[in-house]
């Protein structure tokens, strides 16, 4: 046969070279008759045509064979790299090694790597022997979870080979074993991949080596999640019903056993709202209280929920006064715990395979198909802890539901996952910050009543340039965890809105700068250029019958002046509100209510809110100090962060915290904010804010009407803080039922500068005294403090290139008008900011006193002769960037002879164009 064969490949070989030549001899056949020629074509063409065929048929085959023989060897190739690449970094297992990840603790450390505290244990594991765990919860976790668990070897080959089958078909089935899901929970993670599945496959063989079935169960007994931040059989049953796991009915067992293949939509209880007609039997044991917050998905409570909040107390069932308190002023509120249909469900479920598996009898499975889920949560046994210790939690939680973990899941992880969650705290400014607030001395007018403290206060500090929280506390006398945390409340800004809402945004124009002089009068002697704002009129907090420039205007908290200002930075009122919300969202507050169709008082969009602080809500003081710190950071806003980084036990990064931010405003803009902020210290009423030894500070001081609460925010070359005193609102006496009254803060805003320098000074005791730096656009030049012209004995400011002021002043040798040290503003306005347009007028309601208070801490104690900063001695020579003597090119104003007043020495606002002003002038231009 092979010889046939090549005789035909020669064949036809001989006839393709044939074909392309001219014949050199011929066959003498060619005399053949045609008929035996043509059965001769015809015997050869069939020869050739067959062969053919049947070796295509192979070569076809031999291409399938060979293409499958290179699939299997490249996929046992890559399965095998995978294989290797997924246990190449495996952990020999040992029983000390899985006891040790049972007992691991979440650990939180300072910023230099000290430890701050260890996770709180109120839903930590508590690891028990399986000879402790009842008798039907671990049948019941055999029966629903590996059935055949004491016949495998840690890896159940029929119920992978099921899952896979089932998984290809579009229904899903888990086909982990015992072993398996031990080594999910203590040695890998929940990640949804195959290195992870390999993995565990591999640990739960080699641990079906090292430990005994009922220690590995024991294992899985002590870890398994049950819903609500609850890990292991000891934790759930005392969670969920208040009893040793011991203890358990069959019926309890089965429904924890049934929640861990979704913690989250079988776990025993759901929250609900009270309805109001409860008894004391009904949420008895079933009370839960959360931390209300403008971000989270709690509603506001309604009366019925405030009424129901007195029936609860007069129970007892409240667990202390704090947090009678705050769900009194509703920023915490209260839920029941109600059972979970599902869960029910779910443990049905259990139960009859329970019974399909011989682990109960009949009886016992219809006795425990009857039974109620019966919650009783536990008393509280939460341990003091700092305030700093429950944002971190909060904002660790946060950020591990963001990774696409369920807020169950992620609690569990922050309880008994062993992270390791290093934050921005530094030890040393956090012990200088609760030893301060301590000191019931650091707060005039202290006192206890009824178990709660006040007045009550709140700091943070931040290091601007990267955001990081360094140092909080949320309140004095702390008596709990998750108690109301002052720092990330809201509350009422007063005039440390100023900076943010006016003058930043009207410096950056270019058209208004420090030099521009507004009247001081009320609409009563020089009315508003908004209609609205004439029939607001609110009060004065300094003369209010005289001109005054914006530099002095926010050092002496002037309230007309912040309002004619923000007039002057849109064509309506409409345009002027827009324009300030948005520098306000940009500086990074959250809380303003931003509503054209809300009803006036519950909204932020008016002058009151945004020029004088009368907010519906309010601003943190984190947020507050935030934004100042976006000032001190050259216009870059970044988003405070009290973390950077979460790892797992063994160090791989889960977590890395990479802040937002953002350019508000270019970096002259802000260093003239900080020049006029500074002005505030130096010049004005902020004086006890001072740092002994001069270590340079701009801040603002602010007070709401009657000196109910009290501000000083500021910030040097190094760091920023925000300091915040008030009585807290809505607290009730326990005897009478009624409201208890808001008190004055003793001293005003100056208490709380005073607090912020006592802080501070210590902060910055051995950092070297650097001045904030002067972008390259900033000159300086000395002005007059009252009509803000250009003064060779004036104070020395900072302008921007292509700004100035416009004329020289004509107040020299200006006497200090006697009313300027007046303490009370005049009579008859309407009061600050105030969402109700009360008509009695505050003490203090701009900032703190019209006259600056004793120096106790490096700042001016009474300002300079009110001549506009002018001195009868030779002034300093100004080497800060401005000629005094001789002017730079006149490009607003700068000749001899004052220009017309357009921008810097009005004694009037602006035309009235859209109702109220009888005296029209020239919008100022500053330039």
């Amino acid at each position: 046969m092979n010889n046939d064969n090549n005789e035909n490949r020669n064949k036809i070989r001989r006839k393709k070279a044939s074909s392309s030549s001219s014949t050199a001899t011929r066959s003498s056949s060619t005399t053949r008759s045609s008929s035996t020629s043509r059965g001769s074509s015809t015997n050869s063409s069939n020869k050739k045509t067959k062969p053919k065929k049947k070796k295509d048929k192979f070569k076809t085959l031999r291409s399938i064979l060979v293409v499958c023989l290179v699939l299997l060897v490249a996929g046992v190739a890559v399965g095998t790299g995978v294989v290797f690449a997924s246990l190449r970094n495996a952990e020999p297992i040992s029983k000390a090694l899985l006891e040790e990840k049972t007992y691991q603790t979440t650990r939180i450390y300072y910023a230099n790597n000290d430890l701050l505290s260890n996770a709180p244990s109120v839903n930590k594991k508590q690891p028990v022997p399986l000879n402790k765990m009842g008798k039907y919860l671990p049948k019941a976790i055999v029966a629903i979870e590996d059935e055949r668990f004491y016949e495998h070897g840690g890896v159940d080959i029929r119920g992978l080979l099921r899952s896979v089958v089932k998984t290809l078909t579009g229904d899903k089935q888990g086909g982990s074993t015992i072993p398996m899901q031990v080594s999910k929970m203590l040695l890998t993670s929940t990640e949804q991949s195959l290195p992870r599945k390999i993995k565990d496959i591999y640990y739960a063989h080699e641990m079906s080596k090292v430990l005994s079935k009922d220690e590995i169960l024991e294992l899985y007994l002590n870890n398994f999640f049950v819903g609500k931040g609850l890990a292991g059989a000891e934790a759930g049953a005392r969670g969920y019903f208040d009893k040793e796991a011991k203890d358990l009915t069959l019926g309890e067992s089965a429904l924890l056993a049934g929640s861990t293949q979704n913690p989250s939509r079988y776990s025993a209880y759901s929250t609900a709202k009270l309805e109001g007609n409860e008894t004391k039997d009904d949420v008895a044991n079933r009370l839960l209280f959360f931390i209300n917050t403008p971000d989270d998905t709690l509603d506001d409570p309604t009366p019925m929920e405030l009424d129901m909040v007195e029936k609860l107390n007069s129970w007892g069932l409240i667990p202390n006064d704090d947090t009678y308190k705050q769900l009194k002023a509703g920023t915490m509120v209260v839920r029941k715990a109600v059972p979970n249909p599902k869960a029910k469900e779910r443990r049905n479920i259990v139960l009859g395979k329970m019974l399909q598996t011989g682990a109960i009898t009949q009886s016992e499975y219809n006795e425990a198909v009857a039974e109620e889920i019966n919650i009783k949560l536990p008393k509280p046994k939460e341990s003091v802890s700092s305030s700093v210790e429950d944002l971190i939690e909060y904002k660790v939680i946060d950020a591990l539901v963001a990774q696409g973990n369920t807020k169950d899941e992620a609690y569990n992880m922050f309880y008994n996952g062993g992270l390791k969650i290093h934050t921005t705290i530094d030890p040393k400014m956090q012990k200088i910050l609760e030893d301060e607030y301590d000191k019931d001395s650091n707060f005039p007018g202290s006192r206890h009543s009824n178990g709660m403290t006040q007045p009550q206060s709140s700091m943070v500090i931040l290091d601007y340039k990267t955001g990081e929280i360094k140092a909080l506390v949320g309140g004095r006398h702390i008596t709990g965890r998750k108690t109301l945390n002052r720092a990330t409340t809201p509350q009422q800004p007063g005039s440390t809105i100023k900076p943010l809402s006016v003058y930043t945004p009207a410096i950056d124009t270019l058209k208004l700068t420090q030099a521009t002089a507004l009247s001081d009068t009320t609409a009563n002697l020089t009315p508003y250029k908004f209609k609205e704002n004439n029939k607001w009129n609110p009060n004065t907090t300094t003369p209010g019958k005289d001109i005054m420039s914006l530099r002095k205007a926010l050092a002496y908290s002037s309230n007309t002046i912040a309002i004619r200002t923000a007039e002057l930075l849109g064509d309506s009122y409409k345009d002027c509100v827009d324009i300030m919300m948005d520098y306000l969202k940009n500086f990074g507050i959250t809380t303003l209510v931003d509503s054209n169709t809300a009803n006036a008082e519950s909204n932020d969009r008016r002058f009151p809110a945004l020029t004088l602080g009368g907010m519906t809500h309010g601003i943190s003081p984190l947020e507050m100090a935030s934004a100042y710190g976006t000032l001190a950071n050259g216009g870059v806003y970044i988003e405070p962060t009290i973390f950077t980084t979460i790892t797992s036990y063994d160090g791989q990064l889960i977590v890395k915290n990479t802040p937002e931010q953002h350019k508000v405003v270019d970096p002259d803009v802000a260093y003239v904010i900080t020049d006029m902020l500074k002005a505030v210290i130096t010049e004005g009423i902020g004086g006890k804010a001072a740092i002994p030894g001069g270590m340079p500070v701009a801040g603002k001081t602010g007070t709401t009407n009657k000196a109910l609460d009290a501000w000083f925010v500021g910030y040097t070359p190094y760091y920023v803080g925000a300091t915040y005193i008030g009585d807290d609102a809505g607290r009730k006496n326990p005897t009478t039922g009624e409201f208890i009254p808001r008190e004055s803060v003793e001293g005003g805003s100056g208490s709380a500068a005073k607090l912020w320098s006592i802080v501070m000074r210590q902060i910055h005791e051995n950092l070297k005294k650097v001045d904030f730096k002067v972008p390259d656009k900033v000159y300086f030049a000395k002005i007059n403090l009252i009509d803000g012209g250009r003064s060779s004995s004036g104070v020395k400011a900072a302008f921007i290139d292509g700004t100035s002021p416009t004329k020289y002043t004509s107040r020299a040798n200006a006497v200090k008008p006697k009313h300027e040290e007046s303490t009370t503003p005049p009579e008859n306005q309407n009061n600050e900011g105030t969402v109700d347009n009360n008509t009695t007028p505050p003490a203090d309601n701009g900032g703190g006193n019209t006259t600056p208070p004793t120096d106790n801490g490096g700042g001016n104690t009474t300002p300079p002769a009110d001549n506009g900063g002018e001195n009868t001695t030779t002034p300093p020579a100004d080497n800060g960037g401005g000629n005094t003597t001789t002017p730079p090119p006149n490009n607003g104003g700068g000749t001899a002879t004052p220009p017309p007043s357009n921008g810097g020495g009005n004694t009037t606002p602006p035309a009235d164009n859209s109702g109220g002003a009888t005296n029209p002038a020239s919008n100022p231009t500053g330039q």
